[in-house]
């Protein structure tokens, strides 16, 4: 992810969250996102910002399980402190069982040695 984060223009001084606004949204995070309101997605935002130790990108061991077609599959995801895309979906993780999906995001944290976020103070 790029470190160059910027806020969008014309927020009339609003509280908004930067993006790097680079990184394409596949078609499985372009579905879950849909026509969200976007102030409800800044809010996300800055929660998951504040539980990144104030950082932006990925958050290491915040993995999660989204279903991408109701009933039949379900893929691993990651949280992600980026108002545009608060989460990566990761298009080569479907299962077609809840469980599975959930084996493998654990799976993924163990291997590569993550921890729950915490938040520093």
């Amino acid at each position: 992810m790029s470190n160059q984060f910027t806020r969008p223009e014309g927020t009339g001084g609003k509280s908004i969250l930067g993006s790097d606004n680079k990184t394409p949204l596949n078609h499985l995070e372009k579905n879950a996102l849909g026509n969200l309101d976007e102030d409800k997605l800044n809010e996300l935002a800055k929660s998951l910002f504040t539980l990144n130790n104030r950082k932006y990108g990925p958050i290491a061991g915040a993995y999660m399980v989204m279903c991408t077609k109701p009933d039949k599959e379900w893929c691993v995801a990651q949280l992600n402190a980026d108002r545009a895309k608060p989460f990566i979906i990761f298009e080569d993780k479907a299962y077609s069982t809840i469980k599975e999906a959930q084996e493998e995001a654990e799976r993924i944290k163990k291997e590569r040695g993550e921890s729950a976020p915490r938040r520093c103070t």
